[in-house]
């Protein structure tokens, strides 16, 4: 299914949860010291852009984020910058190059406080489902801290805003949500046939089609965790012409 543009997505919705994923198999916020940079780098962040995080936890190999702002417009600026800065950090500090995030990241729309209730007791007890703590608040490098102390990194005086109080940390999320959250890659073959099969892809001349392309391009990434050079051969079209797209792509 081809994504619509952000800027379409965002259109009379104030708040978003964002997941952000590394690369399979590098956990890119493994360390103690590469987590407090990233949270130092969202806060500064956040600041320059007048975006306000209602709740965070960096696990791992992902990020989950509940963001707001006075333009809704300024959070995919918000975001390129954060994951630019910090792929930059990480590269350098691991002596490596590419790329360091599993595609871009996902963002879903909060539609109402409800939603955006159960949307931050999903992120807080990521740790605890993880299996990493027993108990939220006990994780250092999420939000729930914030609530339960009253001082960090998220926006309490925007959490206050929209609820009237700091609401208590809960384990509840009603089942009538599906919140973004990370996932097991799936086998590269089985994409590559759903993708046959939906966009009756039958020779490369349909890969000509540019939103055919993207589509493709994003599944691949998305789906299977694959670098842009795996998605060339794997589509049997030239390297190039993929780069091109994926630059596209992010422009969007």
């Amino acid at each position: 299914m081809t994504r619509l543009p952000r800027n379409k997505i965002m259109e009379g919705i104030s708040y978003f949860h964002i997941l952000t994923s590394g690369l399979p198999r590098e956990n890119i916020f493994k360390e103690d010291n590469i987590k407090r940079f990233y949270l130092n780098t969202l806060a500064e962040k956040a600041a320059d852009m007048g975006v306000s995080v209602l709740a965070y936890c960096v696990m791992d190999n992902h990020s989950h984020l509940v963001v707001t702002a006075k333009n809704t417009a300024d959070i995919p600026e918000f975001m390129r910058r954060l994951n630019t800065t910090y792929a930059k950090f990480y590269n350098r500090i691991k002596n490596r190059n590419g790329y360091v995030f599993k595609g871009r990241y996902e963002s879903e729309p909060l539609a109402d406080k409800d939603m955006t209730e159960n949307c931050i007791n999903f992120v807080h007890y990521n740790p605890c489902v993880a299996k990493m703590e027993n108990f939220a608040a006990d994780y250092p490098y999420s939000s729930a801290r914030n609530y339960r102390f009253g001082n960090g990194l998220a926006d309490m005086a925007a959490v206050e805003k929209l609820f009237g109080k700091v609401p208590e940390i809960s384990e509840f999320v009603s089942k009538e949500y599906d919140f973004l959250e990370e996932k097991p890659n799936e086998d590269c073959d089985t994409v590559l046939l759903d993708l046959i099969h939906r966009y009756k892809i039958t020779d490369k001349r349909i890969l000509q089609d540019p939103e055919v392309l993207m589509a493709a391009i994003y599944e691949l990434q998305s789906r299977c965790g694959v670098s842009l050079r795996d998605v060339a051969y794997l589509l049997g079209i030239d390297r190039e012409k993929v780069r091109r797209t994926a630059l596209k792509m992010k422009n969007l």
